[in-house]
C-alpha cells in the first residue's frame, strides 16, 4: 500500500518537476494525460478495491479514464 501512495504522489509531483525544469508545454499535456491514467489504474485497482472484482466490472471501472482521455486528447490535438 505504501508503495501505491509514493507512486501516486510521484505522479502528481513529476509534471511540476517537469514544468520548472523547462518542459515544453506540448510535451507537459501529454505527460498529464499519461499520468491520469496511471492515476487511475491505481486507484480503481486499490482504493476502490476491484483488484478481485469481476473482470466486467474492473474493465468498465479501469476503461473510464483511457476514453475521457482519449477524447479531451482528441480535442486537444485538433486545437
Amino acid at each position: 500500500m505504501l508503495a501505491v501512495y509514493i507512486a501516486l504522489m510521484v505522479c502528481t509531483m513529476t509534471p511540476v518537476i517537469a514544468l520548472q525544469a523547462g518542459a515544453d508545454t506540448s510535451v507537459l499535456v501529454w505527460l498529464v494525460f499519461a499520468l491520469v491514467i496511471v492515476k487511475a489504474v491505481l486507484l480503481v485497482d486499490h482504493f476502490m478495491e476491484m483488484r478481485t472484482a469481476p473482470a466486467g466490472w474492473r474493465l468498465a471501472a479501469q476503461a473510464w479514464a483511457p476514453v475521457v482521455v482519449g477524447a479531451i486528447a482528441g480535442f486537444h490535438a485538433m486545437s
